[in-house]
């Protein structure tokens, strides 16, 4: 029994040694061993740079220009740009609605009715109309015969603010002919699909 023991701890001694030998013994010199599970200022810049969509550098695109109002274009550019805010604008029917317009707006004014003018016209053409009644008295005969013809001029986007202008070539009483070029303006954010006249002024037959 007791050579057993004797044996047994030779055996550990050896093992002990052997153990000693392989790892070596700490003197205060070793550098710390890193944590795997510790997070480096290393390791969150290589994060950021390899992160989803971050692989590449890519430039931010630069957001589209807003087109100047004034500047020159074609009719069908300006009803493609309208369009692209208005899904529901079309030539043929907004004609109609301007011809409709253009008959009782001349006829309000004719008469003399502002409150029939007011929710046809924007604020400052309301006051020129309103100031021109009531510097002229009493109402008028009505000087349209009919329209001869009606048609898009141009068509533009003002920030949110579409603006269509209309030439039209009517007959008035006594036979002669006048060009009205009158511009529609609408708010295509706004629910209220009505449009309001913004602007008029004399054209050339």
């Amino acid at each position: 029994m007791l050579e057993s023991i004797v044996l047994f701890a030779v055996i550990a001694a050896f093992l002990l040694y052997r153990l000693l030998s392989v790892l070596g013994q700490r003197t205060g010199d070793e550098r710390p061993r890193a944590n795997p599970l510790e997070r480096t200022a290393d390791a969150d810049q290589a994060d950021i740079m390899s992160g989803p969509g971050k692989i590449l550098p890519f430039p931010t695109p630069a957001p589209r220009a807003q087109r100047p109002v004034d500047e020159p274009r074609s009719l069908a550019e300006g009803i493609e740009e309208l369009s692209q805010f208005d899904g529901n604008f079309e030539e043929v029917s907004f004609l109609g609605g301007a011809r409709g317009a253009y008959e009782m707006i001349v006829q309000a004014y004719a008469d003399g009715s502002t409150e029939a003018l007011r929710p046809l016209l924007s604020e400052s053409v309301f006051r020129d109309f309103q100031a021109a009644i009531q510097q002229r008295g009493a109402p008028e005969p009505v000087p349209l015969v009919r329209i001869i013809a009606a048609d898009l001029t141009d068509v533009r986007m003002d920030g949110p603010i579409a603006l269509v202008t209309v030439r039209f070539i009517s007959e008035q009483v006594g036979g002669g002919e006048i060009s009205d070029i009158w511009t529609f303006r609408r708010d295509v954010q706004s629910q209220d699909p009505n449009w309001q006249l913004s602007q008029t002024r004399a054209g050339v037959v």
